[in-house]
């Protein structure tokens, strides 16, 4: 016990013995800024309360007392690029009130460098499809919203950035903060020009609108015009085909529009909260989900329709998933990947999905068109069909591989595309100039798509939604 004793007292003499030590003044690690007193580690390696005006302003002095010189500068593959801010830029920009460290998190080190620059996402959320039209993974936020016109692809990691010279062999500015007016595209031509080095498409093209969610991560947007044109053929279609349906019995009623309607929507919520619920969503994934009519019918027709049907409802699935993390956790990782065309798991599922697609659509048209069985009888309204699907898929396929080719995605990260990757191969081998082709490929598959949209109502396809509302308002439950 006495020797556990002398324990407190050995601590406290070694306590005693240190704040000499402790007391001493910290040695400066770099000369100080002319005319300044010397300063200690800690004025740089610590943080301010960054949430406070005065420790926005501190932070902002402390960087400037160096980076208002014009001697301020950083050697970048042989040249001098300029590290001075430009305080009117600054000044006018809304990053006025924050602190430097809140962007640059890695100067505060030694040697005092930053390595991955200004962290923007650590504020900003990424672009979705109806901001930026396709989000622009692979581009260096500062490419866009710095006010330098100049950039370069880095093909060590993929990314278009900031170049740090001009044309003319002259050093730009790093440091300018200056923003970019992005109400008006001319700032997308800093990389969609023609002869551009930085793998992008020589067009700006439109955003990818609502009716492309069937396959695409998209937007609630109208996109372009000629979207909106085939969403209004659709609607239209829709509301003629629902008028047309009402001619009929509807629910037992052959009354008029009203009660019909009426009859109908009651039916309707009455077998939705009733004791019936469970067997609806019987019939939703046996009769509609899986085709189970379709399925004791014929096996091999139900086959190719699955093939079809299931594939592209995976697609959409995907397409709205993907849209719902964004709108809900943007800065996500989870967001991140799912956008990300080239990532594995959406390239393989992307590539897989529309494959099987065309699978069925080319077994459908050897089974109407070559083998032509007892049971198919191959009306125009189902061979346009398939005609204008098949279309779609391939110009896809094609229009996919081009895009590898021109973003000169590297190829460990390509081969997950695993029809597009080598369709890609075969397009580069050609010398077509496909930055200047690969717009047309999109507007040409684009076009398709939304012709296939208009149509939908109109062909036979309308069945799609027909028969589950049929099958509920109906009560034809097994």
């Amino acid at each position: 016990m006495k020797k556990l004793a002398l324990i407190p007292i050995l601590a406290a003499a070694l306590i005693l013995a240190a704040l000499p030590a402790l007391a001493a003044p910290v040695v400066a690690m770099d000369p100080a800024p002319d005319g300044q007193p010397a300063r200690n580690c800690l004025d740089c390696h610590h943080l301010p309360n960054l949430a406070s005006n005065e420790g926005v302003v501190a932070n902002q002095q402390l960087c400037l007392e160096c980076h208002l010189k014009e001697s301020c500068s950083r050697e970048v593959k042989g040249t001098k690029v300029p590290l001075v801010v430009n305080m009117d830029l600054f000044a006018t920009s809304r990053h006025r009130w924050v602190a430097c460290l809140q962007c640059h998190g890695d100067v505060a080190t030694s040697p005092h460098k930053s390595k991955v620059g200004a962290q923007c996402l650590s504020c900003h959320p990424i672009h979705g499809e109806a901001e930026v039209h396709s989000p622009h993974l692979s581009v260096d936020c500062a490419a866009c919203h710095h006010k330098s016109p100049f950039v370069e692809l880095d093909k060590k990691t993929g990314q278009v950035k900031l170049a740090h010279v001009n044309l003319e062999g002259k050093p730009i500015p790093l440091t300018e903060h200056g923003p970019t007016d992005l109400k008006q595209d001319q700032h997308c031509l800093r990389c969609h020009v023609t002869d551009n080095k930085v793998g992008a498409p020589e067009m700006v093209l439109p955003a990818k609108g609502m009716i492309c969610f069937p396959c695409h991560t998209a937007s609630f947007s109208i996109g372009s015009w000629w979207f909106g044109l085939a969403l209004l053929i659709f609607l239209i279609g829709v509301v003629s085909g629902g008028l047309f349906y009402m001619r009929g019995r509807v629910a037992g009623v052959e009354g008029s529009l009203h009660d019909k309607v009426s009859r109908g929507s009651d039916q309707l919520w009455k077998a939705v909260f009733s004791r019936q619920s469970w067997e609806l969503v019987k019939v939703l994934w046996f009769d509609v989900l899986w085709q189970r009519r379709v399925l004791k019918q014929s096996v091999r027709r139900w086959f190719f329709h699955s093939l079809i049907y299931l594939s592209i409802l995976a697609r959409m699935g995907l397409a709205l998933f993907t849209w719902l993390v964004y709108e809900l956790w943007p800065s996500s990782d989870l967001a991140m990947a799912l956008m990300n065309k080239n990532q594995g798991f959406v390239a393989v599922t992307n590539d897989l999905l529309g494959l099987l697609i065309l699978v069925g659509v080319v077994l459908a048209a050897l089974q109407r068109w070559v083998f032509k069985g007892e049971q198919v009888v191959a009306e125009w309204q189902d061979n346009l069909a398939l005609i204008i699907l098949g279309l779609m898929i391939v110009l896809g396929f094609v229009a996919e591989g081009a895009r590898l080719v021109v973003s000169q995605v590297p190829h460990g990260v390509a081969v997950y595309s695993f029809v597009a990757y080598p369709l890609s191969r075969l397009l580069a081998a050609t010398g077509i100039d496909w930055p200047a082709v690969y717009g047309w490929l999109w507007y040409a598959h684009g076009l398709v798509a939304a012709l296939f949209v208009a149509y939908l109502p109109f062909g036979k396809m309308r069945h799609m939604f027909t028969a589950p509302l049929s099958l509920i308002i109906n009560r034809r439950l097994q």
